[in-house]
Order: C-alpha cells, then sequence, then structure tokens
C-alpha cells in the first residue's frame, strides 16, 4: 500500500513578535479563551508553507524552537506519519538504535541490513532536510546512511555540532525530495528513544542524490568551536539551501 505523503507545514507556520497585552486585549482574550496571557502576538515575521521556505527562514535566522514546536505538533496528529510509525517495529533494532544513540560508532553492515529489512519505500514528493557540505560532484552515490530529519533546525544544529561547520567553513542546508522510491528509509520514533526529538528518517546507503539548485542565504553565520584549553572561536561562515532530489 503506498504511504501518503507528510506535509509538516499544512497547516502554515507562521513566527510573530510578542507584546504585553492592553487592558481591553487580555479581557478580550479572557473573554474568548478563558484565559489570560501576560504576552500576545504583535507583528507577523515570517509565515512558512512549504519545506524549501522552511530551509530559506531557518538559514535566515539561524533559530526559531516555535518551528521546532509546530512540527512536533503537527506529527503527533498526523494520519499519515502514524501510517509510517505503524510500519516500524516496535522496538528499534538494535543496530539501527547505536547508530541513534552513538554515531559514529556503528556498525553500517548492520545497519544497512536493518533498513533494508524494516524500513519503507516513502512516497515520491516528500521532502525531509539535511546539512552538511556538498562535495561537488552531481549525482552522488551514497556510501553510508543518509541521516535526515523532518525539522530544518535539527539538520542546521548537526551540521554546527563539534565545530564541523567551523572547520567545514560553510554550511549546505538540503531539502531532499524523493524523486523517486527506490531507497528504502527508517522512520525512528519520536517518544521513548533518545534524541527522539530529532525527528529522524534514515535512508539506507546507495541512494542517489542530484544538485538541483544551490542558493547562498547569508554569509554570516556564527559557527563556534572549543579549542585548546577549552577557548571557544568562532567565525562567520556562508550558508546555502541546496535543492536535491533523491532518485
Amino acid at each position: 500500500m503506498a504511504l501518503p505523503i507528510v506535509d509538516t507545514f499544512n497547516p502554515p507556520y507562521e513566527a510573530w513578535t510578542s507584546k504585553i497585552p492592553t487592558h481591553e486585549e487580555m479581557m478580550e482574550m479572557h473573554r474568548q479563551t478563558g484565559r489570560f496571557s501576560m504576552h500576545i502576538n504583535g507583528r507577523l515575521i515570517a509565515r512558512v508553507t512549504n519545506p524549501l521556505e522552511a530551509a530559506h527562514y531557518i538559514a535566515t535566522v539561524g533559530a526559531d524552537n516555535g518551528l521546532g514546536f509546530h512540527i512536533d505538533r503537527v506529527l503527533d496528529n498526523d494520519k499519515g506519519y502514524a501510517q509510517w510509525r505503524r510500519s516500524m517495529p516496535s522496538a528499534t533494532p538494535p543496530g539501527l538504535k547505536k547508530y541513534k544513540s552513538s554515531y559514529p560508532s556503528y556498525d553500517p553492515v548492520q545497519v544497512q541490513n536493518e533498513i533494508n529489512a524494516h524500513g519503507i519505500l516513502l512516497p515520491v514528493g516528500q521532502e525531509l532536510f539535511h546539512a552538511g557540505v556538498w562535495p561537488g560532484e552531481t549525482p552522488l552515490v551514497t556510501d553510508r546512511p543518509l541521516s535526515t530529519s523532518f525539522c530544518p533546525q535539527v539538520a542546521l544544529r548537526n551540521a554546527d555540532h563539534k565545530g564541523k561547520a567551523y572547520d567545514a567553513g560553510r554550511i549546505d542546508l538540503f531539502v531532499v525530495r524523493v524523486a523517486a522510491s527506490s531507497t528504502k528509509a527508517f522512520v525512528y520514533k519520536r517518544k521513548g528513544l533518545d534524541l527522539g526529538h530529532e525527528n529522524e528518517v534514515v535512508f539506507a546507503a546507495g541512494a542517489t542524490l542530484k544538485l538541483i539548485s544551490e542558493t547562498l542565504i547569508r554569509d554570516d553565520y556564527s559557527a563556534g568551536k572549543v579549542l585548546e584549553f577549552a577557548r571557544l572561536d568562532t567565525k562567520h561562515v556562508p550558508i546555502y539551501v541546496l535543492e536535491i532530489d533523491l532518485i
């Protein structure tokens, strides 16, 4: 049975400034909701309706926990995502569990076998996020598992983790679109598992990735790295958003 596309931007995500309500606004809120709040929406900053817009937005602002909370809420209630998860084993296979909790210390053969045994073929048109540095050639055939997330902020944080962006001198934030449903993927549970908040989906090695477009979003992202004597150094690096087809 074909699986549905999971659209985490239906409804769209809206980012607002906040302000302290006037007495009249507070009373109107209480009349409508039965609750009081010391902050209400002020000015609309951004409206995100699709994954490409989400990548551009998070690359621009660097961080927005509200975006992550929005994606969590959608996944909690999305029937298509629930169908994906019902296709997974109730217990995470041991190799994939170690891959998630102990990366880069994992058994690549075991992980590949478990993804192929328990994974699913995602629907054509599904979009997910990954970040790192594009190696240059296109198309590219992956020689290791490809970790993706429903959340662009998670992908961005992983690219910056432990000084990776500092060393690389740039960040490429991928919007990965399934263009051909030919590579199996394992969908991690989001609750009751270490790092479940990452909303991770990992593709088997052997996927073909084709670069469609590359857009510079900013050239002043502050990437940090801990150097000798626990000294934190930072430098500005560019962030690019890449559209990638997974074939």
